[in-house]
């Protein structure tokens, strides 16, 4: 892609997070804005990529007016590129969004049209024929297919996107030149192999800015190749003692916490309040915090506040429940920072990212490299925990032994 003002749109923000961090890799500065409403009320002109979360995974229709309100701010800001980037697995409010983008981006260029890929076949997803696959298993098949909160319950994108049109294709020219000419305007395309994804962002910079490329980190990392700036040199991390914050109950992001623990995180401090103690914080919260601080003074060990994906019964949406739980482990989260020094925090799930980022009044992060596939290095720039390093992750997102392997990263 050029090297224009570019908005990276994501629907939570460990999304935001991953698929931003593949424009910082290649020079680009890039900025994460926390939350919806700091992107709206700031210039965007402090770096070359800007990334937002717009928390509408779960939100069904609304997605739509969300999305389409994020978009035209960055009209406003003179954003020039965006990128709509979905859940690579397809879960979540992905139609609504898609018809939220194109709304907007149509009135700067009434053309538009959104070249729709979410493979990302280093992670294993895969689309072929039409069908999603995760690691060869229909994605309906796979964990995303009993999400809790959006599952995913067909693998056909026709059905997930009913206004979808796939499009097959020989190679690069014979790609630009459907895309060029279909009347539709929103295009699927399979991708089983990274070269697939080189030609599909090939084509989308040729074609230019009016196409929205919608996809997950995938493509992003394929489009960010097609910039002017150089690879991003890292350097070696010190994780220091870390704050381990899992909001996730998706069954991946709880296998890896396991097999840290009954590995080489034997030593952590594991705290894993019972749902219904977080679902009545307002009794429990003094108790939990005294029981918390017992356990974070008396060593200096690695921390891990973990959701426990036990069910409750309640008279509201698992998505309003998981929010809430999200919520109170954060301020749990936020109660261990503020008592004891942290060097790094390391966050499984957009919504306990962002509401415990939200909590200590954190508005944008500094998007640095990977240290691992999917897992984005952050530092915060400014405020009462700068200089703190922030690490994400999708909750679904990674083998059994990610965990392990960031924390061997700790140089």
């Amino acid at each position: 892609m050029k090297t224009e003002k570019l908005l990276v749109i994501a629907d939570d923000l460990t999304g935001a997070n991953d698929t931003g961090i593949m424009f910082a890799e290649s020079g680009l500065s890039t900025i994460l804005k926390t939350n919806l409403t700091n992107l709206l009320t700031t210039y965007l002109d402090n770096a070359d990529v800007f990334t937002v979360s717009t928390d509408s995974r779960a939100l069904g229709k609304r997605a739509v007016e969300i999305t389409k309100q994020t978009v035209a701010a960055a009209i406003d800001n003179k954003v020039e590129q965006i990128y709509l980037k979905i859940d690579s697995t397809m879960r979540g409010s992905v139609q609504y969004q898609i018809e939220g983008a194109l709304a907007a981006w149509s009135k700067k260029y009434p053309e538009a049209k959104a070249v729709i890929c979410c493979a990302y076949p280093d992670m294993g997803r895969t689309i072929e024929n039409g069908y999603l696959y995760v690691n060869g298993v229909p994605v309906h098949e796979s964990a995303s297919g009993k999400d809790p909160i959006c599952p995913v319950l067909s693998s056909d994108m026709k059905e997930l996107l009913p206004d979808s049109y796939i499009l097959t294709y020989i190679n690069e020219d014979d790609l630009y030149k459907k895309i060029l000419s279909t009347k539709q305007n929103q295009i699927v395309l399979n991708a089983e192999t990274d070269h697939d994804l080189e030609v599909i962002a090939k084509v989308i910079h040729r074609i230019g800015n009016r196409i929205i490329p919608v996809g997950s980190a995938g493509l992003a990392k394929k489009l960010k190749n097609n910039g002017s700036k150089l690879q991003y040199q890292s350097e070696p991390i010190n994780l220091g003692r870390t704050l381990i914050l899992v909001t996730s109950i998706h069954e991946t992001s709880q296998t890896q916490v396991d097999e840290y623990i009954s590995s080489v995180g034997g030593n952590s401090i594991v705290f894993n309040p019972a749902p219904s103690q977080l679902i009545n914080y307002d009794v429990s919260n003094t108790s939990l915090k005294q029981q918390l601080y017992a356990l974070i003074s008396n060593c200096k060990n690695n921390v891990i506040i973990r959701a426990n994906p036990a069910k409750i019964n309640m008279d509201i949406s698992i998505h309003e429940i998981a929010k809430l739980i999200s919520k109170y482990l954060a301020e749990l989260a936020k109660y261990c920072l503020e008592h004891k020094s942290f060097d790094s925090l390391i966050l499984f799930g957009g919504d306990g990212a962002a509401a415990l980022l939200d909590e200590i009044g954190v508005t944008e992060l500094q998007l640095l490299r990977s240290i691992l596939p999917g897992v984005p290095l952050c530092i915060i720039k400014a405020g009462k925990f700068q200089g703190l390093k922030v690490m994400t992750k999708s909750g679904g997102f990674g083998d059994k032994k990610l965990l392990i392997n960031m924390m061997k990263n700790n140089l």
